[in-house]
C-alpha cells in the first residue's frame, strides 16, 4: 500500500502554510518586490471595496499602505488538487497611529512550477 497520497497533501499543507506565514512576515521584514513575489502574476486582490488585477494594479495600491504589525491567526486548508482555499484571521495594528483593523484573509493558492503561489485573496475587515 503505497502513501504517496498522504505524503503529497502533507506536503502541500506544509508548503500552503508557509507560503501564508510569508504573507504577513514578508510585509514586515522583507521588501515589498519580495512580498509580491508570493502572488501569481494574474492574481486578484480585494480590499477596500476595490478589486486589483494583476501584479502591477496590486503593488501600485498596496505599496502605499501605511506600515504596521499584521498577525496572522490560524488557517484553515481546503486542498483540491492543485487548487487550495484558505481562511485566516488577522489583527493589523498601524505603526504610527497605533490604529487597528481585524478581520479574515480568505485566499486562493494555486500550485505553478515555482510552488504554491496566491492566486485570489479577498480581505474581509471587521474593523
Amino acid at each position: 500500500m503505497t502513501r504517496e497520497p498522504d505524503l503529497r497533501r502533507i506536503a502541500d499543507e506544509l508548503e500552503i502554510r508557509a507560503l501564508m506565514a510569508e504573507y504577513c512576515l514578508r510585509l514586515e521584514v522583507n521588501t515589498f518586490d519580495e512580498w509580491m513575489d508570493l502572488f501569481t502574476d494574474d492574481s486578484v486582490y480585494e480590499v477596500y471595496r476595490r478589486t486589483l488585477r494583476g501584479k502591477a494594479e496590486i503593488a501600485d495600491m498596496l505599496s502605499k499602505a501605511p506600515h504596521g504589525l499584521h498577525l496572522g491567526g490560524p488557517l484553515r486548508i481546503e486542498l483540491d488538487g492543485d487548487t487550495a482555499r484558505t481562511i485566516q484571521n488577522y489583527l493589523f495594528i498601524n505603526a504610527e497611529t497605533r490604529a487597528q483593523n481585524m478581520g479574515w484573509y480568505h485566499r486562493t493558492a494555486v500550485r505553478t512550477d515555482a510552488g504554491w503561489k496566491i492566486a485570489h485573496t479577498r480581505v474581509d475587515m471587521q474593523k
